[in-house]
């Protein structure tokens, strides 16, 4: 579950506001007749009744004839047949489920209070896929506190599928109620990951493909450092160490074999010459291992153990076949449109999925991105992440990597979750253009250059980006956090919207 950070903005609700332009709100409203078709679904069998200004009512079940007096409870006139465009509806409506059609903007004609109607209405663009809290919903339309009256207004929708009660669950992330029964909401929803995962990870395995095999490079330590450990080597009496796959600011990662699991992991060892030219190392090295350890979400890495061995501290975590995406963009440049979404989209979840737990990752970056073959991003290195309500010293303020730091965190100001928003968005840029959108040999360069006007829009530089997508970019990169998405899941929704209307 991803979770909500702060009110989705107007414009969105307005997609969903205009595809009920013609919605019945007043009970003064002329009657209309109600004609139902009932069709097969991934879900069981489904009722769709509508009337010429748009769908009255939908319903799931088993039983043709249940459906039909439920519906005839409500309007006791209803028969079958196909007013208008009934047919095309519910093309529409089952192409959405099947993924075929991520936006689904069908006009409804229901009754509703005003409340209802908003809840409704932010309901409609939640991205398939995903799923929001009551509370998410809650504070998307401005009354955080009102939580049981969201819940209320979902159990009352009239037209679920059409608006997706099905993707709003508890705060916990258990699936809650749903009138069409709680198995059924589950296969809804295991329907739509799989369809959203599997397009993006189809999107990026086709394009890795055409890079050849993968290569590893491995970075030289300050100083020209010699490896820890040796291949063949077994440490702490369980890893046998297989080869050298890189080095960075604070270690030396190596592919191993656990002999107790038989599994091969990731060990990354602290280079001793830290421990004595940063005395923050071993406790950012401890603190690592706490934070990654919170955090379970397919598109991040997941760390297993600490140990101790000849005097070195080690992490052990999962190994990823594949490669970074500094490499990926050393051979290509920059990566088609498609592409980058799809890798910033689950990038947006790994990071949703972090924050959610009040951990800022602070160091987002090409090196840190890894891709397999099959199309799975994930996210890696806790080596200085810090907790949101955690106080670290001044000498941690300003860790990180320059180019791709917030102006708020090269300033050693408070830091909040919008440092990887902005993080995020120098990735996107450099996927989208080739280049970073700062120039800048120091930090302070790179501040001056992030206060003066903010970067030239991806558009300009790679004219095939989509006006959305670019505007997307550089308000992710705004100076000002307040002037970002508020969320990693409020640039994930926005990044499924610029997708959609692509």
């Amino acid at each position: 579950m991803i979770a909500l950070k702060r009110t989705t903005p107007n414009r969105r609700v307005a997609v969903a506001r205009r595809a009920r332009a013609h919605t019945r709100r007043e009970a003064t409203a002329g009657p209309h007749s109600v004609a139902y078709t009932i069709v097969d679904s991934p879900v069981g069998r489904l009722l769709v009744a509508a009337t010429e200004r748009g769908i009255c009512s939908v319903k799931l079940g088993d039983s043709d004839a249940a459906l039909v007096a439920a519906l005839r409870r409500e309007f006791p006139e209803a028969g079958p047949g196909a007013p208008g465009p009934l047919k095309e509806w519910i093309e529409a409506l089952l192409a959405h489920l099947t993924g075929a059609q991520p936006r689904l903007e069908l006009p409804v004609d229901v009754r509703g209070t005003p409340f209802q109607q908003r809840v409704w209405d932010a309901l409609r663009v939640i991205p398939i896929g995903s799923t929001r809290s009551y509370g998410d919903v809650a504070r998307a339309i401005g009354q955080p506190r009102a939580v049981r009256a969201v819940a209320q207004a979902c159990a009352r929708n009239p037209v679920a599928l059409v608006v997706p009660c099905h993707r709003v669950v508890r705060q916990s992330g258990d699936l809650g109620g749903y009138r069409w029964g709680v198995e059924r909401k589950a296969l809804l929803l295991e329907g739509e990951r799989a369809v959203v995962l599997g397009a993006e990870r189809g999107v990026l395995a086709a394009f890795l493909a055409t890079l050849g095999g993968s290569r590893r490079t491995v970075a030289p330590g300050p100083g020209g450092h010699t490896p820890l450990f040796a291949p063949g080597q077994l440490v702490a009496g369980r890893y046998e160490i297989d080869d050298l796959i890189g080095s960075g600011g604070m270690g030396v990662v190596y592919r191993a074999r656990d002999r107790e699991l038989d599994e091969v992991v990731a060990l990354k060892a602290l280079r001793p010459d830290r421990t004595t030219a940063d005395p923050h190392a071993v406790e950012r090295f401890r603190r690592e291992l706490r934070l990654a350890r919170r955090v379970s979400h397919p598109n991040v890495v997941r760390t297993h153990d600490i140990g101790d061995a000849s005097g070195y501290r080690f992490i052990t975590m999962e190994h990823v076949e594949g490669r970074s995406l500094a490499d990926v963009l050393e051979r290509a440049g920059r990566l088609p449109t498609a592409v980058t979404v799809a890798l910033a989209k689950q990038l947006s979840r790994a990071l949703a999925s972090v924050h959610a737990l009040g951990i800022i990752h602070r160091d987002l970056k090409p090196q840190n991105v890894l891709l397999t073959p099959q199309g799975e991003v994930k996210l890696t290195d806790f080596g200085v992440a810090e907790l949101v309500a955690a106080r670290p010293a001044a000498a941690d303020r300003g860790i990180g990597t320059p180019p791709y730091m917030a102006p708020e965190q090269l300033l050693g100001e408070s830091l909040d979750c919008r440092v990887d928003v902005y993080a995020l968005g120098v990735l996107l840029y450099e996927c989208l253009t080739g280049r970073l959108p700062f120039d800048g040999a120091t930090p302070a360069a790179l501040v001056a250059r992030a206060l003066d006007g903010g970067p030239r829009p991806p558009r300009e530089l790679a004219p095939g980006t989509p006006e959305r997508l670019s505007q997307l970019v550089v308000s992710a990169l705004a100076s000002e956090r307040e002037d970002r998405p508020g969320s990693a899941t409020e640039l994930h929704d926005q990044l499924a919207e610029s997708e959609a209307a692509a």
